[in-house]
């Protein structure tokens, strides 16, 4: 969630694909240690939720070092599709559905069905953007 802004500061890892995969463990190892960090800080699980068609977009590029980033909308899709699979990612969501605004369910689907084809597209995810959108609401008619 450091990818936007205005979000909590509440990150627990971050979350990359990075090559060389043993290499770059080894320094995230050491950096851990010297920074009082979990070992896990440095994580790419989430590489099993990148979509066919989310694109990344350079945000520095250095001698062997590319820093890269997805866009916000990318960013819900693939945390309502985390949080089909169990992943603790739904005040992200929460937080996303608003800045984006997304308002219905089928605003929701639609994205998500613009990064994932349907049937990576679990039916738990329809019960969290239902409950998202109930919290949504809620601060909106208290702001009203």
């Amino acid at each position: 969630m450091c990818l936007v802004p205005e979000a909590q500061d509440s990150y627990k890892d971050i979350d990359d694909l990075y090559k060389p995969k043993t290499i770059v463990n080894q320094f995230a190892s050491t950096i851990a240690k010297e920074e009082g960090l979990p070992t896990n800080w440095l994580n790419d699980s989430f590489k099993e939720f990148i979509g066919p068609n989310g694109a990344l977009d350079d945000v520095l590029i250095f001698k062997g070092l590319r820093i890269q980033t997805v866009a916000i909308e990318y960013l819900l899709a693939m945390k309502l599709l985390a949080a089909s699979s169990g992943s603790d990612d739904f005040n992200d969501i929460v937080f996303l559905m608003k800045k984006i605004g997304i308002t219905t369910i089928k605003e929701a689907d639609n994205l998500s069905l613009s990064y994932y084809p349907v049937d990576q597209v679990m039916p738990k995810t329809q019960f969290i953007i239902e409950e998202a959108l109930k919290i949504i609401n809620k601060t909106n008619s208290k702001i009203e």
